[in-house]
């Protein structure tokens, strides 16, 4: 049942670009003309066992001005989104290139909405008592959370050198509504209040990939910063640290070794519901779910402390043509593993990992990369599948 819903995307994906005659992005369909305006909107489909099927639409404007801007001198995207679970996660962004010199301007703005979100206490032992009925009231609660950021990126070396530097602001008020049977109400920890959460961001990024969206060779390593406090317009006061390493090895002219290595480090007045998150240019929940250690229940575990580790052996199986357009379909096995420290409660011994081993299937089109993972928890022998968009990393 999932591949046809697999196969359908890049069919609607095909035909709408092919209707356009022009492209979504640069280097996704190949230019008819040098127009000073593209755009497109197509449906999304996806799945997860955490969050049943999702549905909804997205859409893009590329101006091109001049055309002395690359890739584009601006971009706006929008994007309405459901899941079966009562989720919902809409959004307006916007992407300046080269809007201020070589700096570029990122911004969004966005609204998200659960009504089963997760969360199963504090540690890496939390929750003895659950056996996998994500939809019991005792392990979620009711979420809403508006909120936008705005970021400064720039390569101050030179567009060709490696190193780059950011800086920037997100906000999100969140709203918090256990239910009276839940884990969240009994244990009532910081930010049951919810509330504004405001953070300043920094961060160093050195990227060596030999492409972006899809590197064989390579690597990220980054560092970020966080610091939250009555000066950010926030209720609480914290500060994190994330240190990421991603590296990418070609073994042979098919296959492809990748590894990422992720630790979180937050101090201070922690909300609760900044436990399950990261910081860095692309933010990760977890521990447990499709960014993090697949095989686990989404954000089972969380605490001040996280570290995981992703390991993917890609292999590209072939390349095919789809309604005239190149589509390479390639295959992984991988091995999630992560864990979790927070203080006042009980972690267990420093090699209690949880780990998370699997498949899957990968569909790319240039920069479009559509996955289709199977993981299996070997703790628990449970399952589950995802359905999404871009590489884990």
């Amino acid at each position: 049942m999932l591949a046809p819903v697999f196969l359908l995307f890049f069919m609607l994906l095909s035909l709408s670009a092919v209707a356009a005659g022009r492209t979504a992005a640069p280097g996704l369909v190949p230019v008819k003309q040098t127009p000073t305006m593209d755009g497109i909107a197509l449906p999304l489909l996806s799945f997860s066992s955490d969050q049943g099927f999702g549905y909804g639409a997205v859409g893009g404007m590329y101006l091109y001005g001049d055309g002395t801007k690359a890739p584009y001198a601006h971009a706006l995207s929008a994007q309405v989104f459901f899941t079966a679970r009562g989720a919902m996660n809409h959004y307006l962004r916007y992407d300046g290139p080269q809007l201020l010199g070589p700096l570029r301007l990122e911004g969004r703005l966005e609204y998200r909405q659960e009504k089963s979100s997760p969360f199963f206490g504090a540690g890496n032992l939390s929750a003895p008592d659950f056996r996998g009925d994500v939809d019991n009231e005792r392990y979620n609660y009711d979420k809403g959370s508006p909120g936008l950021w705005v970021r400064l990126r720039g390569r101050p070396f030179g567009e060709k050198h490696p190193f780059q530097s950011y800086v920037g602001y997100g906000w999100r008020y969140t709203r918090v509504s256990p239910y009276e049977t839940s884990i969240l109400a009994q244990e009532k920890p910081i930010g049951i209040e919810g509330g504004p959460s405001g953070q300043l961001l920094a961060g160093a990024l050195w990227d060596t990939r030999d492409d972006e969206s899809d590197p064989t060779s390579g690597g990220v390593e980054e560092v970020a910063l966080r610091v939250s406090g009555l000066a950010t317009f926030s209720r609480y006061q914290y500060a994190g640290v994330t240190l990421s390493e991603r590296r990418y090895i070609k073994l042979t002219p098919r296959l492809v070794f990748a590894q990422r290595l992720t630790l979180d480090m937050l101090f201070g007045e922690v909300p609760f519901f900044e436990w399950m998150t990261t910081g860095g240019v692309n933010v990760t929940e977890g521990i447990g779910g499709m960014g993090s250690v697949r095989g686990i229940e989404r954000n089972r575990f969380a605490g001040n402390v996280k570290a995981f580790s992703n390991s993917e052996l890609r292999f590209q199986a072939a390349r095919m043509s789809v309604f005239g357009q190149p589509l390479a379909l390639g295959a992984v096995v991988f091995l999630d593993l992560g864990r979790v420290w927070h203080p006042g409660v009980t972690d267990g011994k420093w090699h209690e990992w949880h780990p998370g081993i699997g498949g899957g299937l990968r569909f790319s089109r240039r920069a479009a990369v559509v996955r289709m993972d199977y993981a299996r928890s070997t703790e628990t022998g449970r399952q589950r599948f995802y359905i999404t968009f871009g590489h884990m990393f």
